[in-house]
């Protein structure tokens, strides 16, 4: 039998009102009850769209959740096929902490049928890997792909306000690390059945190169037996995060590092993409919790970064000769991270060093200094961004590249320098 898991659970369906099942157990807010009443009924309600895509996923009727819904919020209405929710900022809040509550609460069952069962999920709540195997119960494989699906996408609606969902979805072999199937919600599906869940195995073989891949990278010698528990632990993570990082971006990365964290620093990996430079360092950084691991990485800063250096490389032509510049930009947060995309300089903040060579630019420093502020005003507006300006002699420009600016930054080579920046407020500094 080959099971299709497209929009129709129906095995749990009884459980996935929008409200979520953590509700069942919740008492509805009662303002009678509450002590902070009056100070809840002073907050400013927003909108937010639930769309009609979340109730074809969940199988769920969107008149039961209009019912449910009006229990938590401020106000209900219907819009075609969608609902619109008017929450306070407690009850946003509440409402993130209920669907919280129902991931955790099939985490629980995971954990109690089959410690080897876990789930991965990324930041922005748009990926999803499954790890189980054959035997998992059905019920329970539905609810880990349809409920925690679902409870994170909300998550991720509540959080910004955007009711346009897409989540790639993927389910490994718990075993051996092989996919089973994979595909898009909410308009695709995942197919598969005993062939491909016999295709998953292949006595380790897989398992066993990987593992020996990773060892490598990680400068670590000898047959994977005969590692310490530690080492195993070490290997397998680095293969798993860099698994996670390849999935996401359907492409290969370079390793370079790991840190399996402690309480003063996340889990980490540094890796580099293949079709890129190693100065393109990306950083994995992950957490884990009951049967849960979250996933978040900074590649989207290196895929808009030439995008925002064109934008300042732009302006800065207007007063400074091309061949007589480098820019190199470092963004720090912000945008959407689409590499095909223009990054809107007031959503991104970013830090900008412009390198020009004195004996091409010195005639028109000062005039591009003093444009500076008024260009960070217009453009940058509402979020932190800096221009650095370093001006040096042609033998030592010559030798600034991506790779080594920040250390050429240290050296007292410099003929001239200011630094713009733009606070969030909007205030502009000149030093």
């Amino acid at each position: 039998m080959r099971k299709v898991y497209k929009s129709v659970f129906a095995v749990v369906t009884a459980a996935v009102i929008l409200t979520c099942s953590a509700c069942a157990v919740i008492p509805a807010a009662d303002p009678a009850e509450e002590p902070d009443a009056e100070k809840a009924l002073t907050e400013t309600a927003e909108e937010i769209r639930i769309p009609a895509s979340i109730f074809r996923f969940a199988n769920t009727d969107i008149e039961d959740n209009m019912d449910e819904f009006g229990d938590y919020c401020t106000g209900v209405r219907r819009d075609g096929d969608d609902l619109i929710i008017e929450v306070t900022p407690s009850q946003k809040e509440e409402l993130m902490e209920m669907y919280a509550g129902s991931i955790d609460d099939v985490l629980k069952d995971m954990a109690e049928e089959e410690q080897g069962y876990y789930v991965e999920t990324d930041k922005d709540h748009s990926c999803f890997v499954y790890h189980y195997d054959e035997k998992i119960d059905g019920i329970l494989e539905a609810k880990m792909l349809l409920m925690i699906t679902t409870s994170d996408v909300l998550t991720g609606i509540m959080e910004t306000g955007n009711p346009d969902w897409n989540a790639r979805a993927k389910i490994v072999n718990c075993h051996t690390g092989l996919t089973v199937g994979e595909g898009t919600f909410p308009d695709g599906s995942i197919t598969f059945g005993p062939d491909e869940w016999q295709a998953s195995y292949d006595d380790g073989a897989w398992l066993r190169g990987r593992q020996e891949e990773v060892m490598t990278m990680a400068g670590l010698t000898g047959a994977y037996e005969k590692l310490t528990d530690t080492q195993k632990g070490i290997v397998t993570s680095i293969g798993q995060m860099l698994d996670w990082i390849e999935g996401k971006y359907q492409q290969k990365f370079q390793y370079i590092s790991y840190a399996p964290g402690d309480a003063i620093e996340r889990e980490h990996l540094k890796v580099y993409p293949e079709q890129g430079g190693e100065s393109d360092v990306v950083t994995v950084y992950r957490t884990y919790e009951n049967g849960l691991y979250r996933y978040e990485d900074d590649y989207g800063a290196i895929l808009m970064r030439p995008a925002y250096e064109e934008q300042v490389r732009t302006f800065a032509e207007q007063y400074l000769p091309s061949e007589g510049i480098k820019i190199y930009t470092e963004i720090k947060s912000g945008g959407s991270g689409a590499a095909d995309g223009e990054p809107v300089l007031k959503e991104v903040s970013a830090a900008t060093y412009i390198f020009m060579d004195d004996a091409l630019c010195s005639g028109q420093y000062e005039a591009f200094l003093e444009a500076v502020p008024d260009w960070l005003a217009e453009n940058c507006q509402g979020v932190p961004a800096g221009i650095y300006l370093r001006m040096t002699e042609s033998e030592a420009w010559q030798q600034i590249d991506r790779s080594g600016y920040e250390d050429k930054l240290r050296e007292d080579i410099y003929t001239g320098e200011a630094e713009c920046a733009i606070s969030g407020s909007g205030k502009v500094t000149v030093y």
